[in-house]
């Protein structure tokens, strides 16, 4: 018996130490710098000029498992753009990393919000809220955005919504139906846009449609003459605007860019 006994007590450290291993691991969260080797967009962000900044949209779609990332315009020559799509999901830091060019615009990246494995089964990441947008244009002079991003799953149809920054406020019964939605500060916006930039610049896009009308509220950075200016995917329009110091308010339709301007 006293033989044994080492032996024994040998074994139970052996199976104890792989219990806390097996623990620690499953309770260790997965980020995207532990599933992803590639080498993260290290270089300054937001450093060129706004009117020079591309027009990049994230839209959700239908099937609410993907999004994808649109560039529709480059002021500033590019021919590729690497991304780092990071999103919450759940108490987990999600990523997504990849590159595509940009011969053609607009150009377009799907992304899974979740993994597949190499025999093509695929898991879905659940309760996605959102998080940051890292872009690097590669060109004669390469330039790095960053933005951030919110994702709206609307199962229990409601009707009135904000961006992460809190600074946009859009309500309305015609998104009461809208299942996903993404509220993003995106860095850049479309030619055309008169006046002078005095907000962050939201994208508001959506897994279906838009169509109706929505009182909008946007927290400007400056006072003065505000105006609430809208973007339908080829014209700007200006609606009647009230101002509350640094807060403009304005019945508007629903559109895929809504900016402030003085």
């Amino acid at each position: 018996m006293k033989k044994k006994l080492p032996i024994i007590l040998i074994a139970l450290l052996i199976i104890g130490g792989g219990v806390f291993t097996f623990t620690k691991s499953r309770s260790k969260p997965t980020t995207p710098e532990q599933t992803s080797k590639k080498k993260r967009i290290e270089e300054p962000t937001n450093v060129i000029a706004v009117e020079e900044r591309p027009y990049i949209q994230i839209i959700p779609h239908a099937d609410g498992h993907n999004v994808s990332i649109k560039i529709n315009a480059v002021k500033k020559d590019a021919a590729s753009v690497e991304y780092e799509l990071e999103y919450q999901a759940g108490s987990l830091l999600q990523g997504a990393f990849g590159q595509f060019d940009l011969n053609s615009l607009p150009a377009t990246e799907k992304i899974l919000l979740g993994s597949c494995s190499a025999g093509g089964a695929c898991s879905f990441h659940e309760d996605i809220q959102g998080g940051s947008l890292l872009t690097r244009f590669d060109g004669p002079e390469s330039y790095a955005l960053k933005s951030r991003w919110k994702y709206i799953d609307n199962i229990d149809s409601r009707t009135s919504f904000n961006s992460q920054d809190a600074k946009f406020q859009i309500e309305s019964t015609d998104l009461k139906n809208q299942r996903y939605l993404v509220i993003f500060n995106t860095a850049g916006y479309p030619e055309g846009l008169e006046g002078m930039l005095v907000s962050e610049i939201y994208s508001f896009t959506s897994s279906s449609s838009l169509t109706g009308k929505a009182e909008l509220t946007i927290r400007a950075q400056e006072e003065g003459e505000l105006a609430i200016m809208g973007y339908d995917g080829e014209t700007w329009h200006k609606f009647d605007t009230t101002v509350d110091e640094k807060i403009a308010t304005a019945e508007v339709d629903l559109m895929e860019l809504y900016v402030v301007t003085n």
